[in-house]
């Protein structure tokens, strides 16, 4: 690991000069805070292999740093490579109506290099050097087959429900609005369904990779059918189905084999690829002739999904600059956790919709994420951003650090799995975007499963109390004829 980190250091050194060499003066404003992130990217991965071993891919932490990489390293291929003015995806597009400059650009790039430093610092200041080794429990009394079956069940009710009580969709904005036109009840109801659909989706899957050798098969096919569905059903939504993969990927890690570096690093990029292809589609609803079409002529742009981060951080910080951000309620500051307490379709306090009222109010849904970065440009600038990265790192530290002391359990298994494989919402909503389904999602589902496996599990001693019962009275029977 020390080897390939050091060539990789060299080799992106020795890129950046090369790159260097061939770029105008402003591009190189771009260029340096890109080459920093990818080195502590590096540095990160060094430090942290020194402290856990091998497994990196097992890491919440090490996952997390990567996705920020790639939220940075995309929007500063897309400046030095591409005209904004030419490059499709919305979030380009709008980025350009800002007409910014190759140093306001770059600028803003340096805080993806302070985000990324403060999450790495925290992570390993609070990791610890314990570990992750998942156990392979066994099932004799078939509690977690009958487990797997009924969450099958309900999983399958779920999608059923969501689907049924959908109003005809055609596009992807739709998908958004697709209950509007429930009474109150059949809303909740729906909204009931989709949030546990979630959770079961989490056990189900671990409960399958617990025991993969018998269910393999079945594993990866919840996996895929899963993934499939959220991206059919949502007329192109990515994140739903990437959260899926990652729980298979993850899964795999933990109760397989280890994922190597090569292994790991061939599926990011496959991902990227794929993501990036689908949003071309969706961008012409589905119509493969116009989507080629188009990219024959325009050529191939990174999936603006990449630049949603960094499009809000850089606009608010352009108004923070101007002193013009639109007033905010202080509230807002602690939405996180207010919104444990308030029904989930209150919005007064959360920075998404006010951003959304501020700057695009005749959107019918939120269309831009938000994040730590652009969080931190509506209250305390880049000290503000510091600490919100280090509070980062020692939260994902203290996820992983409670996983290995309860690795044994199922539970905690299911909550840790859910985590990594959410954690780019942490990048896209807020540093502490996972207390609200933690409360409300999965511990709901995780006492709802537990009375089941009691449920289960008192059965089969009863079965087997009746059991011993009946051959011990058989055996009295036959002792009493055999003296005969």
């Amino acid at each position: 690991m020390l080897r390939y980190s050091a060539l990789s250091l060299f080799a992106v050194a020795l890129s950046g000069a090369i790159v260097a060499s061939q770029l105008h003066t402003p591009q190189l404003a771009i260029l340096y805070p890109t080459l920093v992130a990818i080195g502590v990217f590096l540095l990160f991965s060094v430090a942290l292999r020194f402290r856990v071993g091998e497994g990196l891919f097992g890491e919440l932490g090490f996952l997390y740093v990567a996705f920020i990489l790639a939220y940075t390293i995309f929007p500063a291929f897309t400046f030095l490579v591409i005209d904004l003015d030419l490059a499709s995806g919305w979030v380009w597009e709008k980025l350009s109506l800002l007409l910014p400059a190759p140093s306001s650009l770059g600028a803003h790039l340096w805080r993806h290099v302070l985000f990324i430093s403060s999450v790495a610092i925290g992570y390993l200041w609070f990791r610890g050097h314990k570990q992750i080794e998942a156990t392979r429990p066994s099932d004799p009394n078939g509690i977690d087959f009958r487990t797997i079956l009924i969450l099958g069940a309900v999983v399958l009710v779920c999608i059923s429900a969501i689907s049924f009580m959908s109003a005809p969709v055609t596009t992807y904005i739709e998908n958004y609005t697709r209950y509007d036109h429930l009474s109150w009840f059949p809303r909740k109801f729906v909204s009931l369904c989709a949030r546990l659909k979630q959770g079961f989706y989490v056990a189900l899957l671990t409960f399958l990779f617990m025991h993969y050798r018998r269910y393999k098969y079945l594993a990866w096919f919840a996996v895929l059918s899963m993934a499939a569905f959220e991206v059919i059903y949502s007329y192109g939504s990515r994140i739903e189905s990437l959260i899926v993969l990652l729980m298979g990927f993850v899964l795999y890690h933990l109760f397989v084999n280890f994922v190597t570096l090569k292994k790991g690093v061939i599926t990011c990029i496959a991902l990227a690829m794929i993501f990036t292809a689908l949003e071309v589609i969706r961008s012409y609803d589905f119509d493969l002739t116009q989507a080629n079409g188009a990219v024959s002529a325009q050529g191939v742009s990174p999936a603006s999904e990449f630049g949603a981060v960094y499009f809000t951080g850089f606009h608010l910080y352009e108004e923070r600059a101007n002193n013009a951000i639109p007033p905010t309620e202080f509230p807002m500051f602690f939405n996180d956790f207010i919104s444990l307490l308030m029904p989930n379709d209150f919005k007064r306090w959360n920075p998404q919709y006010w951003y959304a009222d501020a700057y695009f109010p005749d959107s019918v849904v939120p269309p831009e994420t938000m994040g730590p970065i652009a969080d931190s440009a509506i209250w305390g600038g880049e000290i503000d951003l510091l600490f919100r990265g280090l509070i980062n790192g020692i939260f994902f530290a203290y996820l992983t650090r409670w996983f290995i002391s309860r690795r044994d359990k199922w539970w905690a298994t299911v909550i840790y799995i859910f985590c990594y494989a959410t954690c780019i919402m942490t990048l896209k909503y807020s540093v502490f975007y996972h207390l609200n389904p933690l409360f409300k999602t999965f511990l709901p589902v995780i006492l709802l499963i537990e009375m089941v496996r009691k449920l289960i599990r008192n059965e089969s001693k009863f079965k087997e109390h009746n059991l011993l019962k009946y051959l011990y009275k058989r055996s009295q029977f036959s002792n009493h004829w055999s003296r005969f």
